[in-house]
């Protein structure tokens, strides 16, 4: 068995992404599905055949593309720097079907996946609803909250419900609309400050836009944040380039 054990994928329609979507090592060791509802495992490598866990997703067409943009870039990167996970809490932000969180469980002593959207919280409950504790035995917790970037109420509910703060704050490729980084950084900078800066925000950032570039490096900065490109990490996804960021507290 890897290193990582296999998670499944419960959706539609994930058949039509082929052996593409498994090219890269880091996904195949971190995301091994078994069991595909309602699509085909057709050209998927023999040795995916695992049944260690499941894990159900839901995904339209734009979802897919988003999980494999943002999956491969930071699991590969989660994947070769396993040590920073071990024995943390972790929240993750915008985290759609929950890949990236429930990966994390296995070597965290909690994961908190966050949503705005309800019906993608009655996702990430159905995911961890058929993550059995007993596969994770190092992990003591794994759930969904409800938490809206930018809402007082949700960030101070989160963080008097998990009052010693997080070690890691998560978010893979959630940096795709201008409106919503403000609010984004907000949240940020209050989970980050919670912890009196010995908590960090690990970004798997998707590049569109000069403009988006600019303005995730600049609300980092107004919002008292360190910025920095983790080096060797930046790499072509899909057809867009992607790199790792670190931010935390000045």
């Amino acid at each position: 068995m890897s290193l990582f054990s296999s998670i499944a994928i419960i959706s539609s329609p994930l058949s039509h992404l082929g052996p593409m979507f498994f090219s890269s090592f880091a996904f195949n060791l971190l995301l091994t599905p078994r069991w595909v509802i309602g699509s085909s495992m057709c050209g998927a490598p023999a040795w995916l055949d695992d049944p260690t866990d499941r894990l159900v997703g839901h995904a339209v067409d734009a979802d897919i593309q988003t999980i494999r943009n943002s999956a491969l870039l930071l699991n590969n990167y989660l994947s070769k720097n396993v040590d920073i996970l071990k024995g943390c809490s972790v929240v993750e932000l915008g985290s759609g079907v929950g890949i990236t969180g429930i990966l994390c469980s296995r070597f965290c002593r909690e994961v908190v996946l966050t949503d705005h959207n309800e019906e993608v919280l009655k996702i990430l409950n159905k995911n961890i609803e058929l993550h059995q504790p007993s596969e994770t035995p190092d992990c003591v917790g794994l759930v969904a909250e409800k938490l809206e970037w930018g809402n007082a109420d949700d960030i101070s509910r989160i963080l008097q419900k998990y009052s010693g703060g997080f070690d890691l704050v998560l978010g893979a490729d959630i940096c795709f609309q201008q409106s919503s980084i403000p609010p984004l950084f907000d949240t940020v900078e209050q989970l980050l400050r919670f912890r009196k800066g010995s908590c960090k925000f690990i970004l798997g950032y998707v590049s569109r836009a000069k403009i988006m570039d600019t303005m995730v490096v600049d609300e980092a900065t107004r919002h008292g944040m360190q910025i920095s490109e983790v080096h060797g990490t930046r790499s072509v996804v899909g057809n867009l380039e992607g790199v790792i960021f670190e931010v935390s507290l000045h």
